[in-house]
């Protein structure tokens, strides 16, 4: 099997992405170098925040892995702007998507290798850190590596069912500069449950969101108060901002799906639905948020959503106005679904029961269209939710009764489910509606081998689902086709 260079520049731009600038002032930004970095334990906490912030871009899950590019693919909208319309169509082969789909490997790797240095450092220098925070670091950097190796994995290889033994996309589970062989699809996502059960093992009593303690504020452990969080520069706070302890879960529900272990996907959902952490939305949480806040501010639909559903997911700044206004205004992306498509998404009846088609679409002020409202207010993008797990744990057991529970929950309580329609066929519906702008239809699609794509305006096949990797790597020899 020939090999991959990942890219050096991934290594040589370690962390440049931290919240915190302290560390920054060592010397020249081009030149800041590991070692002043992995001193305190403050460098360690700046260098996973520099990984989350890096998974923010519009390259990746801050647009293109979210509400961009992957959803453009799975045919969520029933038009797009200029900067999509190729990728409407498949074609990869030009510039625009090329630099797409490039941008989203690079940016993979780099996350993936700044994660590799942060292990490295746990084991030369880990002593700066007390037992707590050090086990927290390691677990989130596994984690977090896990997380960008599937989607890499999702994107540029073959799905499970269809090429389980073919060549994958490499796994990186060291710093290195060196070529590193991709590994069987089979092999990687072995790899990747191996990484998120060592995790999950590390931070499972000292997650403050975790299955050790009830909330954050009734923390059963006195070494771990909510002062103590506080005063640590918040870095034990806002655990659904980062990969906590469910979230690890949550990948591994995902992830065992994916490979068709449905025993452990289901396990792995049910761990994460029963442990009463995260809820469906409904007319009564919604009147609770609505109850619990001041006059003068009041939760939107979207913030309640983030609030109650989201196990895991990234913090952008400025969310409205460089996410939203970017794809779902009539800007370059300007992508839209037209009211003919939102009837054929969520039928006659979801127009006036779905809680999604009654609160995730607006009309803003002087405008005629309705839009996608989901990143109009808040400050995160998910990365995984409960809904999610209600699906798979359906799929996973082909016991419907889960996939009623989550649709009285999403509006439909005196009929759950239309007469004669099956579990497979409701999965489907229930990912078209359940992910619009989060980049995981597609990939239901390919998981599935679902063809043609529905609403693609072009034919599409099997080599559809796997994106060309970089130029850059094919001179290296490389080629996963």
């Amino acid at each position: 099997m020939k090999k991959i260079s990942i890219y050096t520049a991934a290594l040589a731009s370690l962390l440049l992405l931290g919240s915190c600038n302290d560390w920054l002032d060592v010397r020249p930004k081009s030149q800041i170098k590991e070692e002043a970095l992995f001193k305190t334990s403050s460098g360690f906490q700046d260098a996973l925040t520099g990984v989350y912030t890096l998974m923010g871009r519009t390259n990746t899950y801050g647009g293109n892995s979210t509400m961009g590019f992957i959803d453009v693919l799975a045919q969520q909208y029933s038009s797009v702007g200029t900067g999509y319309d190729k990728a409407a169509s498949f074609d990869y082969k030009n510039d625009t998507d090329k630099g797409y789909i490039d941008d989203m490997w690079k940016d993979s790797y780099q996350g993936i290798a700044n994660c590799n240095y942060i292990l490295k450092n746990i084991q030369e220098n880990g002593s700066v850190l007390n037992d707590s925070t050090r086990r927290l670091v390691k677990g989130e950097a596994l984690a977090l590596r896990a997380y960008l190796h599937f989607d890499v994995l999702r994107g540029f290889a073959p799905s499970y069912v269809v090429g389980k033994d073919q060549p994958g996309v490499p796994y990186i589970s060291h710093v290195t500069s060196s070529p590193v062989q991709p590994i069987s699809v089979a092999a990687m996502t072995d790899s990747l449950v191996r990484d998120l059960q060592e995790a999950r093992d590390l931070v499972r009593d000292i997650d403050p969101i975790g299955p050790a303690h009830a909330t954050y504020d009734e923390l059963k452990d006195e070494q771990y108060t909510t002062d103590q969080y506080l005063k640590d520069n918040g870095f034990w706070m806002f655990r659904t901002s980062r990969l906590n302890y469910y979230g690890m879960t949550a990948l591994l529900a995902r992830i065992s799906l994916f490979k068709g272990d449905n025993a452990n996907a289901l396990k792995y959902a049910k761990e994460v639905i029963d442990s009463k952490k995260f809820s469906l939305i409904n007319d009564d949480l919604l009147a609770q948020d609505k109850a619990s806040t001041s006059s003068k501010y009041t939760y939107t639909f979207a913030e309640s959503v983030a609030k109650h559903e989201y196990i895991s997911g990234i913090y952008v700044y400025g969310l409205k106005e460089k996410r939203n206004n970017l794809y779902y205004t009539d800007g370059k992306a300007a992508l839209t679904i037209s009211d003919e498509r939102k009837q054929s998404v969520f039928g006659a009846t979801g127009l006036d029961f779905d809680i999604r088609a009654k609160k995730m679409f607006s009309i803003p002020d002087g405008n005629s269209k309705q839009y996608i409202n989901k990143y109009m207010s808040g400050t995160q993008i998910p990365l995984l939710k409960i809904g999610e797990m209600y699906l798979i744990a359906a799929e996973a057991s082909g016991d419907i009764e889960y996939l009623k529970d989550f649709r009285r929950q999403r509006g439909y309580t005196s009929n759950p489910l239309p007469e004669g329609d099956n579990l497979e066929t409701e999965l489907q519906k229930e990912y078209q509606r359940e992910f619009i702008g989060e980049g995981q239809l597609f990939y239901f699609y390919k998981r599935k081998n679902i063809l043609p794509i529905p609403n693609a305006p072009v034919e599409t096949s099997a080599a559809t689902f796997i994106f060309p990797e970089p130029d850059d790597e094919i001179e290296f020899g490389y080629s996963n086709n």
